[in-house]
C-alpha cells in the first residue's frame, strides 16, 4: 500500500512539475507580430529573422513570396523569451540589403539587418531616398492604416 502510493505521488509530482514548467514558458514567451511595408520600388527576395545574440538567421519568413514593390507583408515571430531581434531583407539576387543609420551616439552604421525592438513595432517601411537609395523607418503607432499587425 505505502509502495502504490509513493509510485502514485511520484506520478503526480512529475505531471505537476510538467505543467509548471509549460506555465513558465508561456508566461515569459511572447509571440510578435507587425507589417513591413515595401514603399521602393525594388523587389525584394525574402525576409529572415533572428533573436538579437543568436548566431544566425532562421529560414526565410515569407517562403515562396516576393516582397513586391508598393505591397506591405504581414510577419510574425516565433514564441520567443526576447523582443529585439535583427531583420534581414534580401535583394533580388539573394544578397542582403545594406541599412546604414547614425546611432544616437553619432557613430554611423552599416550592417546588412537592423536591430528593432519589435514588441511595439507596427510597421517597418523601406523606401528609397531621392538618389534611388533604399532606406528605412519605422513605426510603432497604425499610421499607414495597415491595421492590428496581430489580426491582420
Amino acid at each position: 500500500m505505502l509502495a502504490r502510493i509513493k509510485k502514485n505521488f511520484s506520478l503526480f509530482f512529475v505531471l505537476g512539475l510538467f505543467f509548471l514548467v509549460q506555465m513558465f514558458e508561456n508566461t515569459f514567451s511572447q509571440v510578435y507580430c507587425f507589417w513591413i511595408a515595401n514603399e521602393s520600388d525594388q523587389t525584394f527576395s525574402m525576409v529572415r529573422i533572428r533573436e538579437t545574440g543568436t548566431s544566425s538567421f532562421g529560414q526565410d519568413i515569407l517562403p515562396d513570396r516576393l516582397i513586391e514593390p508598393y505591397q506591405h507583408y504581414w510577419i510574425r515571430t516565433g514564441t520567443s523569451n526576447g523582443s529585439v531581434y535583427d531583420i534581414e531583407i534580401s535583394q533580388i539576387d539573394g544578397k542582403p540589403l545594406k541599412f546604414s543609420w547614425t546611432g544616437k551616439n553619432g557613430i554611423d552604421y552599416t550592417k546588412p539587418f537592423i536591430t528593432l525592438d519589435i514588441s511595439p513595432l507596427n510597421t517597418l517601411m523601406i523606401t528609397n531616398d531621392d538618389y534611388g537609395n533604399v532606406t528605412w523607418d519605422f513605426t510603432n503607432e497604425d499610421i499607414y492604416g495597415f491595421g492590428n499587425p496581430c489580426n491582420p
